[in-house]
């Protein structure tokens, strides 16, 4: 129950803050695994938000992957979205 809702509300966040971003192509997911999927290879965004303390991973080369545990709390879902968003939209500016 935890994943679906906490999903939903870290799905919807991403989803309203980058649907109108150049350069983001889609943003899906399912329970707490999410995916961005970005016009261009991201791999170098693991590196920055790890900067940050975010650890995520790039899968097919261009789609930033999250699988949080599924006790994620919505209050560190808000906090992946506030390291998150910033972190594409800058690497998306370069």
């Amino acid at each position: 129950d935890n994943a679906a809702k906490i999903g939903f509300q870290l799905l919807t966040a991403l989803t309203t803050q980058l649907m109108h971003v150049p350069g983001v192509k889609e943003v899906r997911g399912k329970g707490l695994m999410i995916g961005i999927e970005l016009d261009r290879p991201c791999g170098a965004l693991v590196n920055r938000c790890a900067d940050h303390g975010l650890l995520l991973s790039v899968t097919a080369d261009s789609v930033v992957r999250m699988v949080p545990p599924l006790i994620l709390t919505g209050a560190e879902a808000d906090e992946i979205v506030a390291i998150l968003v910033p972190q594409i939209k800058a690497f998306l500016a370069e």
